[in-house]
């Protein structure tokens, strides 16, 4: 009788001997099967992904789970292993052998543009599916900045990187041509990348079509290694600084959670984190068409557009203040201390912890990114009256009534 995973949860994959052995030893026949069920919906996709970053998760010894359940379930995997030993020859080589199934199942289902082996410009019509991206954004945190393609995942050192595609759907890291750290042996190929850019770090991404990004910390861009002919689309979360090239025949369009943004040749800064409460496009030369359920609203340079859960706002701004982060340096004028100090958190990548009550302390000044965070906020802490402490890259922070 066939298992029905369709009410499966996470743990409930992990004490499947079936998806356990496919994710040991992962042989066509397994991955079209769970392609299929996934295809026809036969199984809960985020229960799915959650159950695959648990093996990882074991696998890389984390600890976003507790130990007493790490163990109990490396139990479960090794004694699984063990018994394919026994049945064929050849497992043994697994000596951990959670990532390379994690990389055939985890890039065949936790990307929504994938599928059919069609290369991106043989698929005219694909479009990037929020609630699909919303299961990409399943993965653990990493703090290495990461390039996920067809053929694998590229992780970068250092603070920044320079990604540069070229019309061909090849690209370099900071000039260097580079080739996937892990390779993902999976019959289902890829039609969009992704960059990950951790906190605490940055990195520039120049399209295809020689549309340039600056990503800011914390932000994940998907895009096409190549574009189709007739549209050019990407995905943010997070916040970026693009400078789009003009095609009049082919709108570029970016899409957010909650916005999508449509220009032709234009250079704007989108600021779209999940976490933050307020969505903001300021646009600096061209035009561009802000959509957010089903309003349309058309900006001129110098206007930005901010929408909350209150509603949208129109205002006339100075770009350089949403600007300059991308030249390391943060410009602020009247903003809540508490928003200058979490920029500051994602940008040096620690916690910040505020007290409950608001402070009510508006700051306007300039800071350079690229010192000390311990003297950035010494000095704003003479300016906006607050004391703070560090542990473990924790800062705590009180505000002087």
């Amino acid at each position: 009788m066939r298992t029905d995973y369709s009410h499966y949860k996470d743990i409930d994959f992990l004490d499947d001997d079936f998806f356990v052995e496919s994710m040991i030893s992962p042989t066509r026949e397994s991955e079209l099967f769970w392609s299929e069920l996934v295809d026809r919906k036969k199984i809960d996709i985020n229960e799915f992904i959650s159950a695959i970053m648990l093996l990882d998760t074991i696998r890389k010894g984390r600890h976003e789970i507790s130990q007493v359940r790490k163990d109990r379930l490396w139990k479960r995997i090794d004694a699984t292993r063990k018994s394919l030993k026994n049945k064929r020859k050849g497992i043994h080589r697994y000596k951990y052998p959670v990532i390379a199934a994690c990389g055939a199942i985890l890039i065949g289902f936790m990307l929504p543009f994938l599928s059919e082996k069609k290369d991106v410009s043989d698929r005219p019509d694909t479009d990037i599916d929020y609630t699909q991206f919303q299961s990409i954004q399943q993965q653990q945190a990493h703090e290495e900045i990461r390039i996920v393609t067809e053929d694998g995942l590229v992780e970068i050192d250092g603070k920044d990187a320079e990604i540069k595609y070229d019309s061909t759907g090849s690209f370099t890291v900071n000039n260097e041509e580079t080739r996937p750290d892990t390779v993902y042996p999976s019959v289902v190929k890829l039609s969009y990348n992704q960059l990950s850019v951790p906190y605490g770090k940055r990195a520039s991404l120049t399209l295809a079509d020689g549309t340039s990004l600056w990503v800011n910390a914390g932000t994940t861009v998907i895009y096409p290694a190549t574009f189709p002919d007739n549209k050019r689309e990407i995905y943010v979360d997070g916040e970026v600084y693009a400078e789009v090239q003009r095609a009049e025949n082919r709108p570029f369009l970016v899409k957010t959670s909650q916005l999508e943004i449509e220009v032709v040749g234009t250079s704007f800064n989108l600021s779209a984190y999940k976490e933050d409460s307020f969505k903001r496009v300021v646009l600096v030369n061209g035009s561009v068409n802000v959509r957010q359920n089903g309003l349309n609203t058309r900006l001129i340079p110098n206007q930005s557009y901010t929408y909350t859960q209150q509603g949208s706002n129109v205002e006339t701004v100075d770009t350089e203040i949403y600007t300059s982060w991308r030249d390391g340096i943060y410009i602020f004028r009247d903003e809540p201390i508490e928003n200058i100090l979490q920029q500051l958190a994602r940008y040096y990548n620690v916690t910040m912890i505020f007290p409950p009550q608001p402070s009510g302390t508006l700051c306007s000044g300039k800071l350079e990114l690229k010192e000390d965070l311990s003297h950035l906020l010494n000095n704003l802490s003479q300016i906006a009256s607050f004391n703070f402490g560090v542990k473990d890259n924790e800062y705590r922070i009180q505000f002087n009534q």
